[in-house]
């Protein structure tokens, strides 16, 4: 089974070196690709199977499968002694084909089965370790995105008044559509108030996590906002409230973060926040910075969770990080990489993440910008920075908690996986940089406002370090550490569901049963009894020869 992960992983390999220089290739010569088959004629409507390909579609198809293969390697070590290696193998290739069904797909029928496929996969692969928590996580995770799917099927029948399910046809400025669309990717983005299921959802294994949690199924819905993009910006109404939602679910994971001790957990709410970040850009009609952000945060936020993932696999399945300490001494090439994806995330210059941020936060202190939004925003972001720090303080600054025998070190095929991700971390941000922005300044702003997000950065280091990570504030976390008790709103969804589920047994299986599925049955028996006696069938059949007959002579 190991030889299966490295024959794949470095399958995958290939394919995204060949989908990044076909990128590269289209984004020079500005060119789109249209591939379409016709499936089924009803009507006026033609069922086409299309495929799109663009340097937006290529690139994504690089990031996961690039990001595929490292998980791939990974998995040779971090599965092998797993007794259900092969069933994990097959589930994450499904969710990478559905994955790329969802990408190349500029139809909405083509495109929910591959959304569909994502949802089902991610269900099975957080209930993998088949325990009552990892069944719980799985429920949540598959209901939350179940209401993304239904209002995506609903935007598939309203379409239908168009003649066609293209989108990227469409030029029919329909409000209630485009909600749909934004509120179904609001679900698989767990934007508020659909947030709960993804920190969830780090029941699953750490390498289901580092790719399905961080890079692919979660900006399954900014890619679709993306797609629909020239429609969704000729609303403003629409582009205020996925900013306002955004800026929400950026702030709530941020201040979450700060007082979660569950290392994984960590590390979706800070998911969860550039995920908002994405969305207030993108609500600001910048979509291209959205999209530059996506693909590099899914480089270094995969790398920390693999990061992790080593350090959970050597500590017996401890994710506390209250155990954990010292670390530098024991795997020193795991903490460098996590230090590296760390400050990455925080925006250090010169990192990757510095590229895409920077020119975020520049692009909105340059635009018309709400004050107590942009007040959120600089919040948010020394958040973002206060939570990066207290984890890397639990992580090294401290004696290891752990048990008095234990068995910490490194491991060269996951380490090989880290090691690629992290030249795409420390490199690929100014290389994309340089390809997607050529020679084009459109900022300007004054030097302290240059200077004034690094201040904040530093500024925020020593707010930690003074306030965070001080234990008499832990009395905060059983509010905020819940996200603001987002996480009980699920026994309402569970009270909505019994409560469909009783009408389901009263109208569907009660009233509609009794008055007309028996009253049917009943009078198709009184019928027949009447009808098929002897001298009435010998009536009925010279009526339907005569009938037959004066058909032919017609």
């Amino acid at each position: 089974m190991i030889i299966l992960f490295f024959l794949s992983g470095i399958f995958f390999i290939i394919l995204s070196i060949l989908g990044f220089i076909f990128s590269v290739y289209l984004i020079l010569l500005k060119v789109k690709i249209f591939l379409s088959w016709n499936l089924i004629e009803f009507i006026s409507v033609n069922m086409i199977f299309f495929i799109y390909i663009d340097w937006i579609s290529l690139m994504f198809i690089f990031t996961v499968l690039l990001i595929s293969s490292m998980i791939m390697f990974y998995c040779s070590e971090y599965m092998s002694h797993d007794n259900y290696s092969e069933r994990f193998f097959y589930l994450v290739f499904i969710f990478i084909i559905s994955m790329i069904l969802m990408i190349v797909s500029p139809n909405l029928i083509s495109l929910i089965l591959g959304w569909d496929g994502l949802g089902l996969s991610s269900y099975l692969l957080v209930i993998f370790y088949q325990n009552i928590y990892s069944y719980n996580s799985g429920m949540l995770t598959v209901l939350m995105n179940r209401v993304g799917d239904v209002l995506l099927l609903m935007s598939i029948s309203m379409m239908f008044i168009f003649g066609s399910w293209n989108f990227m046809f469409l030029n029919n400025y329909n409000f209630i559509l485009f909600i749909l669309v934004v509120l179904a990717s609001f679900t698989k983005s767990a934007q508020f108030p659909f947030s709960s299921w993804l920190p969830a959802a780090m029941a699953a294994p750490t390498p289901v996590s580092s790719l399905v949690h961080s890079s692919t199924l979660v900006t399954a819905g900014m890619y679709l906002l993306i797609r629909f993009k020239s429609l969704i910006y000729l609303s403003n109404l629409i582009c205020l409230m996925i900013l306002s939602v955004g800026m929400i679910t950026m702030f709530m994971a941020s201040v979450s973060a700060n007082f979660e001790m569950d290392f994984k957990k960590i590390i979706a709410f800070s998911t969860l926040s550039q995920l908002g970040l994405m969305m207030v850009i993108y609500g600001m009609k910048f979509w291209y910075l959205s999209f530059f952000h996506l693909v590099i945060h899914a480089m270094f936020k995969s790398m920390m969770f693999m990061c992790s993932g080593i350090i959970i696999h050597f500590s017996k399945n401890c994710q506390d990080i209250r155990f954990f300490g010292n670390l530098f001494m024991f795997m020193p090439f795991t903490m460098v990489m996590f230090m590296i994806s760390n400050l990455a995330l925080c925006g250090m210059p010169f990192f990757s993440g510095f590229y895409s941020k920077d020119l975020i936060l520049e692009k909105i202190f340059m635009s018309e910008f709400s004050l107590f939004l942009f007040f959120f925003l600089i919040l948010s972001t020394m958040l973002t920075v206060m939570y990066s720090f207290r984890l890397f303080y639990f992580l090294t600054y401290k004696n290891l908690n752990f048990f008095s025998f234990y068995n910490l070190s490194d491991m060269i095929l996951m380490n090989f996986s880290l090691l690629i991700l992290m030249i795409n971390t420390v490199i690929f941000g100014n290389f994309m940089f340089w390809i997607l922005f050529i020679n084009i300044e459109e900022i300007y702003l004054m030097v302290f406002e240059k200077v004034m997000i690094l201040f904040f950065l530093i500024f925020s280091i020593f707010l930690s370090k003074n306030f965070f990570l001080n234990f008499k504030y832990l009395w905060l976390g059983f509010f905020i550490g819940k996200m603001f008790y987002l996480n009980y709103l699920n026994f309402f969804y569970s009270l909505l569901l019994i409560k469909m589920k009783n009408y389901y047994n009263l109208i569907d299986k009660g009233f509609s049963t009794y008055l007309f599925e028996n009253f049917i049955k009943d009078l198709m028996k009184l019928i027949s009894l009447k009808l098929f006696n002897n001298n009435n069938l010998i009536k009925l059949m010279f009526f339907f020869s005569y009938l037959i007959l004066l058909n032919l002579i017609i």
